[in-house]
Order: structure tokens, then C-alpha cells, then sequence
């Protein structure tokens, strides 16, 4: 459905079974040993052909992703942007499935290592990035020679099977890339727990991470990119103007569905009324409505459940006590019956209030004053989680001290918490993430391969 006009039909699917579900990993199962056997270049070449699709067909997909998820098309078009980057990363990763050589530590005895892929590879996605999260976990996974079983969020069904079309008109083999739609709990627990199944990479809600955790093969390795509850920090000495221009889009761009979007902005107190103010400029200036219509800033959310949870937590906030010190504004020519948030600033939500005590997960930021560095850093770690953080400031040892001490996968520094490079790599700490591999970059090789030791003896016996 079109989040901008929910009786608007997208496009239709039939759920998969779990037969299906089960003849698709077979398929790839079937597909992985030739895929793995053709050298890195022929598979190089197929990667670079999607990237190459992607960016010919750029209109086209930013389109579609508009339609199911609802992100402006600016947005849009650099997600596709980022996922031919990431297949052109791939690409290059294909080459890069290394050995490495040992010194002799017994007579006529040579030592090395290989890397093999892992053989089949599940990538479950979410709808708030449908393209580019599907790129990063599908193309290292193929670079290294594993087939791939794709499960995209059925609320953006429509852009998994674009990708998987892309894949197929490209150049990668028959098999090799398995589609699977729907959300049957039948279907998921077939294709989750299949013994051919080798590793399982998901990027979702917390609780869907430990359902897989319990449902998954117990042989299978697991990557799950999970929830974030992030802060931003902006210290007194820091450029004002500047840093609400950054909390304002790692907090409201994307309609603020992003895992790595700030939910509360932990300010110095002496500078916390300025500060606000300048932030309540920002969020006063963006613009709600349809994601294809000229100067909106901000789409609809992308579901029902999501306008209905964060319709109530707004009033949860307000009755508890919350102050709304700004909001954005609708756009007048809307279908009043798309899932519409207005981006909103609050100050003085009470502490332990769910709208600062857990994820967001949309256009709403809370604003904090603290008295130091040394408590936002507190108030940082206590969470749970520890996926990115944030620190505004020009004094680089401040900068350095919060990086090194800062319990998160990720810290930015006078920037936004979202937004991602291809090459380093993307991970939280703590309840963030489960597994020990993070993606991203040339550290994405680790998950979907496996080392073999070597010791070659060429001397007499």
C-alpha cells in the first residue's frame, strides 16, 4: 500500500509457504557449488552490472520506494545511489577472499590458509532502507561465492522483487539468488531453521531478533543489526547553527525510521535555551506530505501499526507532562487519510516516560540539559543499547575522550547519528546487535566465509 494514500494498491504478492520457503533454499543449495567454482572476475562482473542497472534506473526505483515506504524522493534516489555503491564495494570484494601464508614452524611443513563461502546465506530486510540494507547484506554475501535467500519486509515487497530482477538481468545464474515474499510465521520458521541454511543476516526490531535467536539452525551464523536508542550531545562550546542543523536531520530525515536516528539531544545547560530555539527553527521549517511533491521534507510513516504507535506515544508525552516547544507543518493538498506524524521538539518529558527511555523510531526529539560531558556520557551508556552516538564540540580532546569512552558500535563527531559510509564498517555494541560481525566494507567477508587452515609437508616422510 502507499503510505501517502493507504487505498492505494502498490503492487500484490501471494505469501510464501513453507514449502516454498524450503524449495527456495534448496534451489540455492543446488546453485551455491557452480556460483562459488567461477572465478572472482566473472562474478565481479555480474555484481558490477547491477550496480551499473541501479544507476540507469535510478527514477525508476526511487519511485517505486516512494510509493511502499513513503521517503521523499530526494531520499529515495540516494538509498539507490547507496546500493550500487555497495555492489560496486562487492565487486572489488570478490578479489579480496584472501589467504594468508604462516612461518615454518616445523621442518618441510608449509602453512596457509583459504577462505571458502559459506554456501547459502539468508538476508532478511526491513522496509525503512528496502534497497540499500538489501545490497549490503546480499553482495558480499555473492562477491564470496554463497548463494543468497532474499526475504524483503513485505511492507516494501514490491522493491525486493525489483532487486531480485535486476540480479537475474545482470547476469547472476539461475538459483543463485532466491526470492522469498510474505510474512507466514509457517514459512519464516521453515526458512530460518533449514539445515542448508548457513548464516542468517537480519536487520529488524528487537523482537523479532530474538525469535530468530530461538526459531534460527542452530548451526547457522547469525548477524542481527537490531534497535538503537541514540543521543546526540552538543557541548557549550560548540557551533550552535551548525549542530542543530545536524540533530534536526539525524532526528527527523527518513521521518526519523531509521535505527540510527537521534531520539534525544543531551545539551549543555548553559546553552540549552539557545540551542533549543535553533532547533525549533529547523523543525518549524519541515514540511509533511506526499514523498513525490515538490518542498516536502517529510513523508507519511510507512505503516498503520507505526501511525498508531506514534499518534499514542505523543499523547502519553503531553498528558504525562511533556512540553511540545515546535512542530512541523502538514501539507494542505493530502490524502487525510495517509499515515501522517508531524515532526515534533519536546523538552521536559519525564524520566522514564517511553518517548526518552526507549527507541523512537520516528519524527520525535526530545531535548535534554545536562550540566557536563562526563554525565551526557552517563546518560549514554546506561542504555541498553549502543549503536551510534553523536558529540558536538570544538575541543578535539573532548571530541576524542567521548569517541574513546562512548559504549556504541558507532560515534559521530559534529554530525548527524544516520547516514552511513559502504567501505567502514556498520555495527552496534550491546543490545544494538547480535552476533559478532559487524557489515559493511571488507569486514563483511568474515561473515560470509570461513577459514581453512593448511599445512603442506614437502619434505621427506
Amino acid at each position: 500500500m502507499d503510505p501517502a494514500s493507504p487505498g492505494t494498491v502498490v503492487a500484490r504478492f501471494r505469501d510464501a509457504t513453507a514449502e516454498d520457503a524450503l524449495a527456495a533454499v534448496r534451489a540455492a543449495a543446488t546453485a551455491a557449488g557452480p556460483w562459488a567454482a567461477l572465478p572472482a572476475a566473472r562474478r565481479a562482473t555480474a555484481l558490477t552490472a547491477v550496480a551499473d542497472l541501479i544507476e540507469q534506473r535510478v527514477d525508476e526505483i526511487a519511485t517505486l520506494i516512494t510509493r511502499e515506504e513513503g521517503k521523499p524522493l530526494g531520499a529515495a534516489r540516494g538509498e539507490a545511489g547507496k546500493s550500487a555503491e555497495q555492489f560496486r564495494l562487492a565487486a572489488q570484494l570478490a578479489y579480496l577472499v584472501e589467504g594468508a601464508t604462516y612461518p615454518q614452524e616445523a621442518a618441510a611443513t608449509f602453512a596457509y590458509t583459504l577462505r571458502s563461502p559459506l554456501g547459502v546465506v539468508v538476508a532478511v530486510t526491513p522496509w525503512n532502507f528496502p534497497l540499500s540494507l538489501a545490497a549490503r547484506k546480499i553482495a558480499p554475501a555473492l562477491a564470496a561465492g554463497n548463494a543468497v535467500v532474499f526475504k524483503p519486509s513485505p511492507v516494501t515487497a514490491g522493491v525486493g522483487a525489483w532487486l531480485a530482477g535486476v540480479a537475474a538481468e545482470a547476469g547472476v545464474p539461475d538459483g543463485v539468488l532466491q526470492l522469498v515474499q510474505g510474512q507466514d510465521p509457517a514459512a519464516m520458521r521453515a526458512l530460518v531453521a533449514a539445515p542448508e541454511v548457513a548464516a542468517i543476516s537480519f536487520t529488524g526490531s528487537d523482537a523479532v531478533g530474538a525469535v530468530l535467536r530461538r526459531e534460527a539452525n542452530p548451526r547457522a551464523r547469525l548477524q542481527l543489526e537490531l534497535g538503537g536508542h541514540n543521543a546526540a550531545v552538543v557541548c557549550a562550546d560548540a557551533d550552535l547553527d551548525a549542530a542543530a542543523a545536524k540533530v534536526a536531520g539525524g532526528a527527523f530525515d527518513l521521518t526519523g525510521q531509521a535505527c540510527t536516528s537521534t531520539d534525544r539531544v543531551l545539551v549543555a545547560a548553559a546553552v540549552a535555551d539557545e540551542f533549543t530555539e535553533r532547533l525549533a527553527e529547523k523543525v518549524r521549517a519541515l514540511r509533511v506530505g506526499p514523498g513525490d511533491r515538490a518542498g516536502v521534507t517529510t513523508g507519511p510513516v510507512a505503516t498503520a501499526a507505526q501511525h498508531e504507535r506514534l499518534t499514542g506515544l505523543k499523547e502519553s508525552a503531553v498528558a504525562a507532562g511533556a512540553r511540545v516547544v515546535a512542530e512541523g507543518s502538514l501539507d494542505d493538498d493530502r490524502d487525510p487519510a495517509g499515515w501522517w506524524v508531524v515532526p515534533t521538539l519536546f523538552a521536559d518529558v519525564p524520566d522514564g516516560h517511553p518517548l526518552v527511555a526507549g527507541e523512537v523510531f520516528g519524527p520525535y526529539l526530545t531535548v535534554v540539559p545536562v550540566d557536563s560531558v562526563e554525565e551526557a556520557l552517563a546518560v549514554v551508556n546506561a542504555s541498553s543499547h549502543g549503536l551510534v552516538t553523536a558529540v558536538h564540540t570544538r575541543e578535539l580532546a573532548v571530541a576524542h575522550r567521548f569517541a574513546q569512552r562512548a559504549t556504541c558500535g558507532i560515534v559521530k563527531i559534529n554530525d548527524r547519528t544516520t547516514g552511513n559510509g559502504v567501505a567502514p564498517p556498520f555495527g552496534g555494541w550491546k543490545a544494538s546487535s547480535g552476533g559478532a560481525f559487524p557489515e559493511g566494507g571488507r569486514q563483511a567477508l568474515d561473515f560470509v566465509t570461513d577459514t581453512k587452515t593448511v599445512y603442506l609437508h614437502y619434505g621427506e616422510s
